[in-house]
């Protein structure tokens, strides 16, 4: 085993050219024109090895905003509170000229072609068959990964399974989502068979035997949703069954404890199973391979006390505070439930400058999203755009979570097994041991359509801000309605109420907290630059458009997703 597994910076760019100097994407029509040859490389276990980090490149590269920000919002967690719209995914005022929207189809294909060329080549290198087959493993997994996520997204999208060598090799049709489904799922359960157990690897930024356990879990609810295949439900259940019967994952009894560890650069293998890894800051002169969704998720704040620019003397750390939470998901919580307040910030800071703690007045509802606290960065020091901080593609209460959603599908109603599952996780968010019964806490029997109801919600209590609404509410065919009926609610929220104890007309406390600058009689309103978003939704968003770009260069792609036209 390489000992490159062993630390955090294994996934940051290698300072090598490798495959990028000849792996090209579906989007290019143009060949390069020179390049390091494949008869050339892959000669031991280490051109292997960095030729697999640039498989995983894409990860960072998608997840830093654009999967973990742009795409996955636009849910019913939380809404912008920028005055002025941009053109991103979560404003649903995008086309198929859309740069995020690019971006992620073209990394996603880069990902898929390099692991194309690896396992092409692997075995050419003269290491350890066990190296080897590890390495494919990965490969495969990812590549099956990348396919997944365009399906999830764009639909019918090309399936690609040999690399790119020619220039012909880019037109390429579309395969129907189905195919692309059944060969994800094929391609995850060959590499689960060949990577490494995570205790063997002892951090979650690599493919492991749980992380792939455990995804196999969501592709098969994503299809089963998705296709109206409710045979694939059967399918989660096995995978996410086989992981937890496994032993080797545990909830972290401590909520809030799991975060501060990603915050804090420290891998919890028994609850964060598969991250997406993350190094260094955007103002060092280091190498960086560096997130940005921490800077969307918190508030806009700075801690002066201990990153202030020598020259300006201002400090240069800070969030970006570009979101509120619905109160929608605030109100979802029950009282005692330790995760609301954690999800959400219950405070917020004095001004941008100084890191003084205010608490909110109880009924407003404009929260910033408080999950990833740059308080509890140790790395110093901190900077406001990029940070070091991974992003959590897989924890262990989302298997419990999908494992309990699938068994009430394929049993028609709730189980002990799948009772037990949410109770795990519905103890730990009132502060008890999840594995010990608790009469008070634990949920009892329930009908399939009341059980999935509650885990629907839960999903939403537990997983908030971690990429999964979007995609969980498409899956469950309650996207359209569910986000129109949040714009409602909220464009109907008066600006002004009557005080019951003085009769007279008052600005409604659940937007009033002095210092939040929210933008109550702002043009338009406060209620509707809410509602703006959910409002925009439309039926031609069950799909991205397949890139502009793609669409002219690919002429074998045929039409795009409809009313994309």
């Amino acid at each position: 085993m390489s000992n490159l597994m062993n630390c955090k910076p294994l996934m940051k760019r290698l300072s090598i050219l490798v495959l990028a100097a000849f792996a090209f994407t579906a989007c290019l029509d143009t060949l390069p024109e020179d390049f390091t040859s494949p008869s050339t490389w892959y000669k031991n276990q280490k051109e292997l090895e960095a030729s697999l980090a640039s498989v995983y490149d894409p990860l960072r590269d998608c997840y830093s905003v654009y999967l973990s920000v742009e795409f996955s919002q636009g849910s019913d967690e939380c809404f912008s509170k920028e005055s002025t719209p941009k053109l991103v995914p979560y404003y649903y005022n995008y086309d198929a000229g859309n740069n995020s929207i690019k971006m992620v189809w073209q990394e996603l294909y880069k990902g898929i072609d390099n692991a194309n060329v690896l396992l092409e080549n692997a075995d050419n290198a003269s290491c350890d068959a066990e190296v080897i087959r590890r390495i494919k493993g990965e490969a495969l997994f990812l590549r099956a990964y990348y396919h997944f996520l365009l399906t999830a997204y764009w639909g019918d999208v090309p399936l690609r399974l040999e690399s790119t060598k020619s220039a012909e090799d880019v037109h390429k049709p579309r395969t129907a989502s189905a195919e692309v489904y059944r060969r994800v799922i094929a391609d995850m359960a060959d590499a689960c068979d060949m990577v490494a157990d995570i205790r063997t690897l002892g951090f979650g930024g690599r493919v492991s035997k749980q992380a792939v356990k455990g995804i196999l879990a969501r592709v098969c609810l994503n299809a089963a949703g998705r296709l109206d295949e409710p045979e694939y439900y059967a399918e989660a259940r096995k995978w996410a069954w086989s992981l937890m019967e496994e032993g080797v994952c545990a909830l972290n009894p401590d909520y809030s404890d799991v975060f501060i560890k990603l915050m804090q650069d420290e891998y919890d293998i028994r609850e964060s199973i598969f991250e997406v890894e993350c190094y260094g800051n955007v103002e060092s002169t280091e190498m960086k391979e560096t997130g940005q969704f921490v800077a969307y998720y918190t508030p806009m704040y700075s801690k002066q006390d201990y990153c202030v620019d020598e020259k300006t003397k201002k400090s240069i750390a800070r969030g970006r505070g570009v979101f509120y939470v619905t109160p929608q998901l605030y109100d979802s919580y029950d009282d005692g439930d330790l995760r609301r307040d954690w999800t959400i910030m219950p405070y917020m800071y004095k001004n941008e400058a100084v890191l003084e703690q205010i608490p909110y007045n109880e009924p407003f509802r404009f929260r910033w999203p408080g999950k990833f606290r740059r308080e509890y960065e140790i790395n110093l020091p901190v900077y406001s755009w990029g940070n070091s901080t991974n992003y959590p593609l897989l924890r262990y209460s989302d298997v419990l979570l999908m494992f309990a959603e699938a068994d009430n599908m394929v049993n028609n109603g709730s189980t002990p097994e799948s009772l037990e599952a949410v109770n795990q996780v519905r103890r730990r968010a009132f502060g008890f041991d999840p594995l010990t019964p608790l009469a008070e806490v634990d949920m009892k029997a329930m009908s399939q359509a009341e059980f999935l109801e509650y885990i629907q919600a839960e999903r939403a209590r537990e997983l908030a801000f971690e990429s999964h609404r979007r995609l969980d509410l498409m899956r469950w065919g309650i996207f359209l309605e569910r986000m129109h009926e949040i714009g409602e609610e909220l464009a109907a929220i008066p600006l002004k109420v009557i005080d019951e104890g003085t009769g007279k007309s008052i600005d409604n406390p659940i937007f009033t907290q002095s210092g939040s600058g929210f933008p109550m009689n702002s043009n338009p309103s406060g209620p509707e630059m809410m509602a703006r978003p959910f409002r925009n939704v439309d039926q031609k968003h069950l799909l991205m458009p397949i890139p502009e770009l793609e669409m002219s260069v690919n002429k074998a792609i045929g039409t795009n997703n409809p009313g994309w036209n």
